[in-house]
């Protein structure tokens, strides 16, 4: 387990230091090294926000379930789900951050908001998130024991229930964020605020299962009450997603004259091939068979690693067909630059700013569940 232990922390050394050196550079040139254009202006650190906003909320929904409902597991990881959820709403915001041409404008979305945008509207919905999630996490530091963890009495339901909604809310809303966007047939579909919600709710069950194996791999059993709920979750979630997409991708193929054809039939045989087939299709399946095959703690936990690393492609999969079919037929012939493309290719430079994102994370969610584990030891130590 030691050897184990520091060959993932010299994983995570290399995986921060190259992507911090990513950062420096993005600060020292702007956005010169970002592969991403006029015609298609968000790319993947837009797809790092969306997988990592996703991956907040449903830990945090299924999280609360997993509390109302008197599971074991979730009762005592009530700090932990809070931490994650927290870490990875700041990350995917600070993802987007990084995206803006001038990032310390980024304040105005608060300051002069117009919530006719539906992009102020969501901004303002993060943050009340984000409120919500310091006020619970600071009542439940107030909790000295499990007793008073499952005391229901105060202001902690209450809040519990209101982030729930929060959480529910956003991932579906971050899914109209592009259905209402009339210029674009692709994203313009009742479907995206489902498939949205319902990649937020697996990536997220599946980060939360990964982290009960984390931290109870001692006590693993995979007919203990938050193995299988979480499991059950994720492949659910999994099966759902692809009945969705499915559905959207079928019609469109029984329709010739449809307007998203071309972006559909780029999803699924474009340059990015691979993305769809290898990465999204492959990775779910992979997954499936090892979070229901799987009887071991390593090969449940290699299968939630798999969701919540590959569902990123679930986003980019929405986000970039959705920009690289013009409007106008002709227009990329029309002018000739190296930033008038329709083709978008992530640049090293990209790659290393999320590695940088992902490494962050990770390392913010250990050093807070260290932090966690000490406080709660002390607390429950001075009340003995």
């Amino acid at each position: 387990m030691k050897t184990m232990s520091r060959f993932f922390f010299l994983l995570w050394g290399i995986a921060f230091a190259f992507g911090l050196y990513g950062i420096i550079m993005k600060f020292m040139t702007a956005e010169r090294l970002a592969g991403y254009g006029s015609y298609v202006p968000w790319g993947l650190w837009i797809a790092v926000y969306f997988h990592f906003i996703g991956i907040a909320g449903g830990v945090f929904a299924v999280g609360t379930i997993g509390y109302f409902l008197n599971i074991d597991g979730f009762r005592e990881s009530l700090r932990v789900m809070i931490l994650v959820s927290g870490v990875s709403i700041a990350c995917g915001l600070f993802s987007v951050w990084l995206d803006l041409g001038q990032p310390f404008r980024a304040l105005n979305i608060l300051l002069l908001p117009n919530f006719g945008s539906m992009m102020a509207f969501n901004a303002w919905m993060y943050n009340f998130f984000m409120l919500a999630i310091i006020a619970i996490f600071f009542l439940s530091l107030n909790k000295n024991s499990q007793a008073d963890i499952n005391d229901r009495s105060g202001w902690l339901v209450p809040l519990l229930a209101l982030g729930f909604l929060l959480s529910i809310a956003y991932p579906s809303q971050s899914g109209a964020f592009f259905g209402v966007v009339d210029a674009k047939p692709f994203w313009n579909s009742p479907l995206l605020p489902l498939l949205f919600l319902g990649s937020a709710i697996t990536s997220g069950a599946a980060v939360l299962l990964l982290i009960h194996i984390l931290l109870f791999h001692d006590t693993f059993n995979l007919r203990h009450q938050p193995y299988k709920m979480l499991r059950l979750t994720v492949i659910g979630g999994i099966i759902f997603y692809f009945i969705c997409e499915f559905a959207e991708f079928s019609l469109v193929f029984w329709s010739p004259n449809s307007d998203i054809r071309e972006a559909v039939e780029l999803v699924m045989f474009g340059p990015f091939w691979w993305v769809f087939w290898v990465v999204h299709l492959g990775g779910a399946i992979l997954s499936v068979l090892l979070l229901f095959a799987g009887r071991s703690d390593q090969a449940v936990g290699l299968g939630a690693f798999i969701v919540a690393t590959t569902f990123i492609s679930a986003r980019l999969n929405v986000l970039i067909p959705g920009q690289a079919v013009p409007q106008l037929k002709g227009l990329q012939n029309a002018f000739h630059h190296s930033r008038l493309r329709f083709e978008y290719h992530p640049s090293l430079n990209e790659y290393m700013v999320a590695v940088f994102v992902a490494a962050l994370a990770v390392g913010l969610v250990y050093i807070g569940i260290r932090l966690i584990s000490n406080y709660t030891s002390k607390k429950i130590g001075a009340a003995l």
